[in-house]
């Protein structure tokens, strides 16, 4: 009888055991599953929800299994849409727009060009019936090359560059000082007696403006006992005599004639004892 019993128990465990096994296998591929998706590896999660439906069958371990497979499908959409690479916003930018540049220039000048994304098919042009600039692009296409000539004139000349990439336009100013002004009188120091007199100094002057009485320089103070008239290429003084009531009879009077083109200056003393 108790012979019966142990075969009983031994045919039960065999006929029960497959069935543990099988229970245990599908409970840990979609365990497995679970980790892969937290690992965002919805494909290798998708494997296992499947091999657990294939090992357990039942209803419950079905409908959970699809449950996660739709979650990682949705997921993998979400995923692909990220990743899809973004269209790059074209641009074009002109970091320093402004460039001064020296009346005798030594070198060639740079300006730098932006271009997103990075390109070198980007033009310029000159604004203008401008023949004092030519322009060029350095190799890497990075920046806008600027030949200048020397300039012979005193006073300031500004020129425009425009340069355009894909429809958008941005401009470079140029500004070329111009060369130094000279403004030289014959004489720098004259001398007049208590009587008075008058003198004629020549002025020789290279600017370019023009003032109110049509020179190139003007008289911008002298001394009030002084007429100081100008032309072209000459400065005309008349100095007042000198009475004896005035308190500078004795000792003599100073003053000073100055001259000015552009922001240049000239001074000539005028002294009279």
């Amino acid at each position: 009888m108790n012979r019966i019993l142990r075969i009983l128990t031994v045919v039960i465990l065999m006929t029960l055991t497959p069935a543990f096994v099988y229970a245990q296998s599908a409970s840990e591929s979609y365990d497995i599953g679970l980790a892969l998706m937290k690992k965002k590896d919805y494909s290798g999660a998708i494997s296992n929800f499947n091999r657990s439906m294939t090992m357990n069958k039942s209803a419950a371990n079905v409908k959970k299994c699809k449950a996660q497979i739709d979650k990682c499908k949705k997921l993998m959409k979400g995923k692909d849409k990220s990743a899809a690479p973004v269209a790059t916003e074209k641009k074009l930018n002109i970091p320093h727009p402004i460039l001064s540049v020296p009346a005798n220039p030594v070198n060639d000048l740079g300006v730098q060009i932006e271009v997103i994304p990075e390109s070198n098919d980007w033009t310029a042009t000159l604004e203008g019936n401008v023949n004092w600039i030519e322009l060029s692009k350095s190799m890497d296409g990075k920046y806008l090359v600027l030949k200048v000539s020397p300039t012979d004139k005193t006073i300031v000349r500004h020129a425009i560059v425009n340069v355009e990439y894909e429809k958008m336009e941005r401009k470079v100013q140029v500004n070329q000082a111009g060369k130094a002004v000279e403004l030289v009188a014959g004489e720098l120091f004259t001398k007049f007696k208590k009587k008075g007199g008058q003198m004629l100094i020549n002025i020789s002057c290279n600017s370019d403006t023009v003032y109110a009485n049509n020179t190139n320089w003007i008289i911008e103070k002298s001394p009030d006992w002084c007429k100081a008239e100008g032309t072209s290429t000459n400065l005309v003084l008349k100095v007042d005599a000198l009475d004896k009531k005035d308190p500078f009879y004795k000792t003599g009077r100073t003053g000073d004639i100055i001259l000015r083109s552009q922001n240049k200056e000239c001074i000539i003393r005028v002294d009279q004892k």
